[in-house]
Protein backbone atom coordinates (compact mmCIF):
# COMPACT_ATOMS: atom_id res chain seq x y z
CA UNK A 1 0.00 0.00 0.00
CA UNK A 2 2.89 2.35 0.88
CA UNK A 3 4.52 1.73 -2.22
CA UNK A 4 1.60 1.96 -4.35
CA UNK A 5 1.04 5.75 -2.76
CA UNK A 6 4.64 6.72 -3.25
CA UNK A 7 4.74 5.08 -6.87
CA UNK A 8 1.40 7.46 -7.51
CA UNK A 9 2.82 10.67 -5.55
CA UNK A 10 6.28 9.89 -7.71
CA UNK A 11 3.82 9.33 -10.98
CA UNK A 12 1.90 13.10 -10.38
CA UNK A 13 5.24 14.57 -9.73
CA UNK A 14 6.96 13.78 -12.76
CA UNK A 15 3.67 14.50 -14.73
CA UNK A 16 3.82 18.01 -13.01
CA UNK A 17 7.78 18.29 -14.01
CA UNK A 18 6.90 17.34 -17.56
CA UNK A 19 3.83 19.96 -18.11
CA UNK A 20 5.75 22.71 -16.23
CA UNK A 21 8.88 22.45 -18.47
CA UNK A 22 6.68 23.26 -21.18
CA UNK A 23 5.20 26.45 -19.83
CA UNK A 24 6.11 29.59 -21.51
CA UNK A 25 6.52 33.12 -20.36
CA UNK A 26 5.87 35.73 -22.79
CA UNK A 27 5.65 39.40 -21.76
CA UNK A 28 2.24 40.74 -23.65
CA UNK A 29 2.63 44.44 -23.13
CA UNK A 30 4.85 46.53 -21.13
CA UNK A 31 4.92 50.13 -22.27
CA UNK A 32 6.21 52.46 -18.83
CA UNK A 33 6.13 55.80 -19.06
CA UNK A 34 8.24 57.16 -21.25
CA UNK A 35 9.29 54.15 -22.65
CA UNK A 36 9.12 54.80 -26.00
CA UNK A 37 10.98 57.69 -26.04
CA UNK A 38 13.93 57.65 -27.92
CA UNK A 39 17.56 56.87 -26.47
CA UNK A 40 15.27 55.47 -23.28
CA UNK A 41 16.46 52.61 -21.44
CA UNK A 42 14.88 49.27 -19.35
CA UNK A 43 15.83 46.27 -18.06
CA UNK A 44 12.39 44.61 -19.33
CA UNK A 45 12.24 45.04 -22.68
CA UNK A 46 9.41 47.18 -24.28
CA UNK A 47 6.70 45.35 -25.55
CA UNK A 48 3.68 47.08 -26.81
CA UNK A 49 0.52 45.50 -28.10
CA UNK A 50 -1.30 46.53 -31.36
CA UNK A 51 -4.36 45.41 -29.90
CA UNK A 52 -5.59 48.17 -27.76
CA UNK A 53 -7.15 51.59 -28.63
CA UNK A 54 -7.09 54.42 -26.67
CA UNK A 55 -10.94 55.88 -26.77
CA UNK A 56 -9.47 59.30 -25.75
CA UNK A 57 -7.63 59.14 -29.03
CA UNK A 58 -9.45 61.43 -31.42
CA UNK A 59 -8.38 62.82 -34.91
CA UNK A 60 -7.96 66.15 -34.56
CA UNK A 61 -11.07 66.75 -38.01
CA UNK A 62 -12.81 64.24 -36.49
CA UNK A 63 -13.72 66.63 -32.98
CA UNK A 64 -16.13 68.86 -34.82
CA UNK A 65 -17.92 67.23 -37.67
CA UNK A 66 -20.14 69.46 -39.72
CA UNK A 67 -23.20 68.10 -41.95
CA UNK A 68 -22.48 70.04 -45.56
CA UNK A 69 -26.14 70.20 -46.37
CA UNK A 70 -28.01 71.54 -42.54
CA UNK A 71 -24.58 73.18 -41.42
CA UNK A 72 -24.90 71.40 -37.80
CA UNK A 73 -21.81 70.60 -35.98
CA UNK A 74 -21.61 67.35 -33.77
CA UNK A 75 -18.63 67.87 -31.39
CA UNK A 76 -16.85 64.89 -29.87
CA UNK A 77 -15.33 65.76 -26.33
CA UNK A 78 -13.50 62.31 -24.65
CA UNK A 79 -10.99 64.61 -22.81
CA UNK A 80 -11.68 67.29 -20.77
CA UNK A 81 -9.17 69.01 -23.03
CA UNK A 82 -11.21 68.28 -26.35
CA UNK A 83 -13.86 70.13 -23.99
CA UNK A 84 -11.65 72.81 -23.34
CA UNK A 85 -11.14 73.36 -26.91
CA UNK A 86 -14.67 73.48 -27.70
CA UNK A 87 -15.72 75.79 -25.15
CA UNK A 88 -12.91 78.04 -26.72
CA UNK A 89 -13.89 78.08 -30.14
CA UNK A 90 -17.48 78.58 -28.91
CA UNK A 91 -16.13 81.75 -27.10
CA UNK A 92 -13.93 82.63 -30.13
CA UNK A 93 -17.16 82.42 -32.45
CA UNK A 94 -19.36 83.54 -30.77
CA UNK A 95 -21.81 80.20 -31.00
CA UNK A 96 -24.15 80.02 -28.61
CA UNK A 97 -26.30 77.54 -30.05
CA UNK A 98 -23.12 74.84 -30.14
CA UNK A 99 -22.73 75.83 -26.74
CA UNK A 100 -25.88 75.58 -25.27
CA UNK A 101 -26.61 72.43 -27.24
CA UNK A 102 -23.53 70.35 -27.25
CA UNK A 103 -21.21 71.84 -24.71
CA UNK A 104 -23.52 72.79 -21.66
CA UNK A 105 -24.42 69.41 -19.57
CA UNK A 106 -27.54 68.43 -18.97
CA UNK A 107 -27.48 69.03 -14.82
CA UNK A 108 -26.61 72.52 -15.82
CA UNK A 109 -29.27 73.27 -17.99
CA UNK A 110 -32.11 71.53 -15.26
CA UNK A 111 -30.55 74.03 -12.78
CA UNK A 112 -31.04 77.04 -15.10
CA UNK A 113 -34.62 75.58 -15.21
CA UNK A 114 -35.47 75.60 -11.84
CA UNK A 115 -33.68 79.36 -11.37
CA UNK A 116 -36.37 80.30 -14.59
CA UNK A 117 -33.08 81.77 -16.41
CA UNK A 118 -32.39 80.34 -20.02
CA UNK A 119 -29.40 78.62 -20.41
CA UNK A 120 -27.61 80.54 -23.23
CA UNK A 121 -27.25 83.14 -20.21
CA UNK A 122 -24.41 80.76 -19.00
CA UNK A 123 -23.39 81.19 -22.12
CA UNK A 124 -23.04 85.59 -22.34
CA UNK A 125 -21.65 84.95 -18.48
CA UNK A 126 -18.58 83.02 -20.41
CA UNK A 127 -18.63 85.57 -22.68
CA UNK A 128 -18.41 88.22 -20.10
CA UNK A 129 -15.81 86.53 -18.04
CA UNK A 130 -13.97 85.31 -21.12
CA UNK A 131 -10.40 87.00 -19.48
CA UNK A 132 -10.98 84.31 -16.85
CA UNK A 133 -11.77 81.41 -19.13
CA UNK A 134 -8.71 82.34 -21.00
CA UNK A 135 -6.70 82.41 -17.99
CA UNK A 136 -7.72 79.13 -16.68
CA UNK A 137 -7.20 77.41 -19.92
CA UNK A 138 -4.11 78.92 -20.22
CA UNK A 139 -2.81 77.37 -16.75
CA UNK A 140 -3.96 73.95 -17.82
CA UNK A 141 -3.05 74.25 -21.52
CA UNK A 142 -3.30 69.83 -21.90
CA UNK A 143 -6.29 69.75 -19.33
CA UNK A 144 -6.21 67.06 -17.05
CA UNK A 145 -2.83 65.85 -18.39
CA UNK A 146 -1.31 69.52 -17.37
CA UNK A 147 1.59 68.62 -14.51
CA UNK A 148 0.25 70.18 -11.33
CA UNK A 149 -3.36 70.38 -12.51
CA UNK A 150 -5.55 67.51 -10.51
CA UNK A 151 -8.77 65.53 -11.34
CA UNK A 152 -10.98 64.31 -8.26
CA UNK A 153 -13.85 61.99 -8.85
CA UNK A 154 -17.38 64.23 -7.79
CA UNK A 155 -19.47 61.16 -8.58
CA UNK A 156 -20.61 58.61 -10.96
CA UNK A 157 -19.07 60.20 -14.65
CA UNK A 158 -18.54 63.78 -13.00
CA UNK A 159 -15.14 64.04 -12.25
CA UNK A 160 -13.18 67.95 -11.65
CA UNK A 161 -10.04 69.43 -13.05
CA UNK A 162 -8.34 71.84 -11.02
CA UNK A 163 -5.15 73.95 -11.44
CA UNK A 164 -3.28 74.06 -7.26
CA UNK A 165 -0.53 75.54 -5.69
CA UNK A 166 1.17 78.69 -7.16
CA UNK A 167 -0.65 77.52 -10.84
CA UNK A 168 -3.78 78.90 -9.29
CA UNK A 169 -2.55 82.19 -7.15
CA UNK A 170 -3.62 84.52 -9.76
CA UNK A 171 -6.17 82.84 -11.31
CA UNK A 172 -10.26 83.53 -10.36
CA UNK A 173 -11.71 80.42 -11.51
CA UNK A 174 -9.14 77.10 -11.28
CA UNK A 175 -10.90 74.37 -12.48
CA UNK A 176 -14.27 73.04 -14.16
CA UNK A 177 -16.35 70.23 -13.25
CA UNK A 178 -17.52 67.93 -16.29
CA UNK A 179 -19.87 65.39 -16.93
CA UNK A 180 -19.78 62.49 -18.88
CA UNK A 181 -23.08 61.97 -21.03
CA UNK A 182 -23.60 60.14 -24.05
CA UNK A 183 -20.01 59.10 -24.33
CA UNK A 184 -18.98 62.95 -23.77
CA UNK A 185 -17.57 65.18 -21.69
CA UNK A 186 -20.11 68.25 -20.77
CA UNK A 187 -19.49 71.18 -18.76
CA UNK A 188 -21.01 71.54 -15.54
CA UNK A 189 -19.38 74.41 -14.22
CA UNK A 190 -16.61 76.29 -13.84
CA UNK A 191 -15.18 76.44 -10.40
CA UNK A 192 -14.13 79.47 -8.21
CA UNK A 193 -11.83 79.44 -4.83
Amino acid sequence: MKHRRLASTLGYLLFALAFCSSCETKVVKYHPMLGGLPGSESNTPVVRSDNYVDPTLVAPDKLVVEDPVTKKKTLTAKTGRHLMGHIYNALAANDKETFVNQILSTQTKQDCAERNVEPGACFDELVRRKDDVVALFNAMPAGEYTPGVYVSNLGPKAERIQVEGLGAKDLTWTGIDIVMEKGNWKLRWFVGR
